[in-house]
């Protein structure tokens, strides 16, 4: 008796070769190119199938087997319950190692861009991007490490996020994780890690999010940031009168970016709205559009308050603004309810909370 081995992934598959994919009349879909094959412990990958005698050329010869013997290779085991069936043992992603087995393999490794050609990547394990990941592109997997720059793009990362070569993201680039974060700089970026973000060069006009600490070790300029407990900058901190850099800490930084989105699409519509305002004629259409336009706003605002009645200080006394070198004019500090506008050049300082009152003292370690 033959045995035909059964595929529950695409044997063919070749991520050099990607085929584009497009439904009926649906448009080519050039950004989700299902460039990896994801499996999780436990799937089943293949099985053996008897074939009826004289029915051979019903069958893929390649697949044709006279023993019942799976090409198994790293991650895989037979089902102890079910024999004519192949597992992984791991999560990650299946394929055809060199050998001719069925393997299962936890890390992926991109060896170029992330681009038309590989189109968006998801997966389950670890991803090493040895190129660049390019504008309108998301990069999604548990650790991401990217040896090039990363564009307009977004990040994703269920643990944590290292980009050798720096963000430059023209206010579209996005960099999540629930873990740590390392950058050798960035530029126009929003950045949310869950516990630390590291900066190895210069964080230039950047939405920050950070669970515990932010260490800059050359120069933080512009944008926001939003710490829970403390901000390590080594060189430079503000631009000087031309720029603001504002911090916040001693809040819920996610929290604090729940409600600055939240904000951002309330000031969006409420100009949508005041654009139906002043129109001098009006349809049904622009009516019903202006009904729908005040009702999302009433539930946006009902929401916007219920955030802000959430956001509590943490322990104001382990917050800290920590700067070696200098701190430039219009510099805005805020830890809990207390605010200071920095209006003056002042060197090797601590900003800290005492009596309800921020206070800088030096030196700043």
């Amino acid at each position: 008796m033959s045995y035909f081995l059964k595929h529950h992934f695409d044997p063919d598959f070749d991520h050099l070769d990607i085929k584009t994919k497009a439904l009926g009349n649906e448009p080519v879909d050039h950004l989700n190119r299902d460039y990896v094959h994801n499996v999780v412990d436990g799937q089943v990958l293949a099985e053996l199938v008897d074939i009826p005698e004289h029915e051979e050329g019903k069958y893929d010869p390649r697949f044709i087997l006279e023993q019942p013997v799976f090409p198994m290779g790293e991650n895989t085991r037979i089902d102890p319950r079910n024999v004519s069936l192949l597992l992984s043992t791991a999560n990650g992603y299946v394929y055809y190692d060199p050998n001719g087995k069925i393997a299962v393999k936890t890390l992926l490794n991109v060896r170029r861009d992330v681009d038309y050609a590989t189109g968006n990547i998801t997966f389950i394990g670890d991803v090493v991007i040895h190129g660049s990941v390019r504008s309108g592109f998301k990069v999604k997997a548990r650790n991401i490490l990217v040896k090039g720059p990363v564009e307009g793009a977004v990040l994703e990362a269920s643990q944590s996020i290292h980009v050798e070569a720096g963000v430059k993201g023209d206010n579209r680039a996005v960099l999540r994780a629930k873990g740590s974060i390392k950058v050798k700089f960035c530029e126009n970026a929003m950045i949310s890690a869950g516990k630390n973000l590291l900066v190895e060069g210069s964080c230039l006009h950047c939405k920050v999010f950070v669970g515990n600490a932010l260490a800059v070790r050359s120069k933080l300029i512009g944008g926001e940031t939003s710490c829970r407990r403390m901000v390590h900058v080594r060189a430079q901190l503000g631009g000087g009168l031309s720029t603001i850099t504002a911090i916040n800490l001693g809040y819920d930084p996610f929290l604090m970016q729940k409600l600055s989105e939240l904000e951002t699409t309330i000031d969006s519509l409420k100009l949508r709205k005041d654009a139906l305002d002043v129109q001098t004629i009006e349809t049904n259409h622009d009516v019903q559009l202006r009904q729908d336009l005040e009702h999302r706003l009433s539930v946006l605002e009902k929401q916007r308050i219920l955030w802000t009645e959430q956001i509590t200080a943490n322990d104001l006394s382990s917050c800290a603004v920590i700067v070696p070198g200098e701190i430039r004019p219009e510099v805005e500090v805020s830890i809990g309810q207390a605010y200071q506008a920095i209006s003056d050049y002042v060197y090797n300082v601590r900003i800290i909370l005492q009596n309800d009152q921020i206070h800088l003292a030096t030196p700043a370690e």
